[in-house]
């Protein structure tokens, strides 16, 4: 993703094709970083909700290999469960992303909503998880770690 002048990503292009699989012009400076939030917004929420999820079935004595795969084949699919699902469930949260980058992000995006007049209730209750992350000394664990705090008999509730 680029943002700045559209004259001055032109020339930079072919550069800039060298270095990307899928190269986007965004729009003005600052656009690459609203959308980076927003896609860092929406991560984050997915990774709360898959951690919630699976919390859940584990609580409720679900076999979570195969509840991954039946998210895997539905509506629930997400990049996140490629990424973190099998992370949640064997608590291994080597860091790729922290949890205290996951809040920051999550509150440059609150940021944008409040700028433009918007309520995003999931973005906030998200970014309340990860706060909470650090809250409990658990900041630069991967955000896969979110699982911590919804797993039952895990330390961090």
């Amino acid at each position: 993703m680029c943002g700045g002048k559209k004259e001055v990503f032109e020339q930079a292009k072919p550069i800039l094709e060298s270095m990307s699989v899928s190269l986007r012009y965004i729009g003005e400076a600052g656009r690459a970083a609203q959308v980076k939030a927003l896609v860092n917004m929406v991560m984050n929420i997915n990774t709360a909700g898959l951690a919630e999820g699976l919390g859940l079935g584990d609580a409720l004595g679900l076999d979570l290999e195969i509840l991954q795969e039946v998210f895997s084949q539905t509506g629930a699919n997400s990049r996140v469960l490629d990424t973190d699902g099998e992370d949640m469930q064997l608590r291994d949260h080597e860091c790729y992303f922290s949890s205290a980058h996951a809040a920051k992000d999550s509150g440059i995006a609150l940021d944008l909503a409040d700028d433009v007049g918007l309520n995003l209730p999931l973005a906030k209750a998200t970014k309340a998880q990860f706060d909470k992350m650090i809250e409990v000394g658990k900041g630069e664990l991967d955000k896969s770690g979110v699982a911590e705090l919804t797993f039952k008999g895990r330390d961090s509730r």
